[in-house]
């Protein structure tokens, strides 16, 4: 498989990570409908911004995908700091949050950002390879 299939591969991933932890989050603080709406708004700005991450810039898609893993995040952050509990129960309340949700999107985020510098190395690297083949072994240029 290809990096450029493999950056793909791990977009989707986030994006479906990501899909589920805002329509999650939604849904119990604010509903159906609204669970139905953000799942089609974090959708259409995920294809928005992988279409612009293709172009060339990586940050088209890596910051917005940070904003939506910052506000689940941040949810679930701030309900377990208003709620009357010990600390070891918010924090055993937290870890399937953060082992499931939180810590895979920057895993993987971290992977799509080195395929995306494999990929502009790789391109870079293309028209120094073939000046470089054009040489014969004196140095000078093949005509």
């Amino acid at each position: 498989m290809s990096d450029a299939w493999l950056r793909r591969v791990v977009m989707l991933a986030i994006v479906l990570l990501v899909l589920h932890a805002v329509g999650t989050w939604t849904y119990s603080a604010l509903g159906v409908a609204a669970a139905i709406v953000s799942a089609v708004l974090v959708g259409a700005i995920s294809v928005f911004t992988a279409r612009m991450a293709g172009l060339g810039n990586s940050a088209w898609f890596v910051v917005p995908a940070v904003v939506f893993t910052a506000l689940p995040l941040a949810a679930r952050l701030w309900t377990l700091v208003t709620i009357e509990q010990s600390w070891w129960t918010r924090t055993v309340e937290f870890a399937p949050f953060l082992i499931g949700f939180a810590a895979p999107v920057l895993l993987l985020l971290m992977a799509y950002l080195e395929l995306s510098r494999r990929a502009g190395r790789s391109v870079h690297a293309l028209p120094l390879v073939s000046a470089l083949e054009d040489d014969d072994a004196s140095g000078q240029k093949r005509r």
